[in-house]
């Protein structure tokens, strides 16, 4: 939350990870992996207020669900797959994850997810593409599971997985940004992981 610049960030953790590679890793993630960059960039007034002040707090600990059995960490390989439909007159995302190796998920109460959209009934003009949304833990269907231990380091790892409904306003930045995950992706995420 203190608006740190690449430099000073990079530097924070690397003294961090140097004395704890475990924190080091935690700390990264809600720092410069995690969801507060989207929706610091991408957010609606609504999801800004809701969720940034917790994220730098700590009261939300976040994950970022990208990586996948068939895909690895790219969004534009066999990532999972939704579909808008119509639930009793109310439009939502009907999409089933499986994602892994997931730094956090076992501890996150703050979920971002990727994953394709189509729009196979023209209900949003057939709109599509890879979309960003951010839920909580206990959202319906959403399993939390399972515990990696990646070169036995310790840190929180592990499994997203469930058949989830996901509402439009979950969105980041809501149903305009249907389809444009991948911008979102790149411009956010790729400077996180090159610090």
């Amino acid at each position: 939350g203190n608006k740190t610049s690449v430099r000073e960030l990079s530097n924070i953790l690397t003294y961090i990870t140097s004395a704890n590679p475990c924190l080091g890793v935690t700390t990264m993630v809600p720092n410069s992996l995690g969801p507060a960059e989207l929706l610091l960039n991408y957010g609606s007034i609504e999801q800004k207020n809701k969720y940034l002040p917790k994220l730098s707090s700590g009261e939300s600990i976040p994950c970022f669900g990208l990586t996948g059995p068939n895909n690895g960490s790219d969004a534009t390989g066999q990532i999972d797959t939704g579909i808008i439909i119509n639930n009793n007159g109310k439009l939502q995302i009907k999409v089933q994850i499986k994602k892994r190796y997931i730094t956090l998920a076992p501890i996150s109460n703050l979920i971002g997810l990727a994953f394709n959209v189509s729009d196979p009934n023209n209900l949003l003009n057939n709109v599509s593409g890879i979309t960003v949304a951010l839920i909580e833990k206990g959202h319906p269907g959403l399993k939390q599971e399972k515990y990696h231990n990646p070169l036995d380091c310790g840190f929180p790892n592990g499994t997203l997985e469930g058949e989830l409904l996901i509402d439009l306003e979950d969105i980041i930045g809501g149903q305009d940004q249907i389809g444009n995950g991948w911008k979102m992706l790149m411009e956010c995420l790729a400077a996180g992981r090159g610090i």
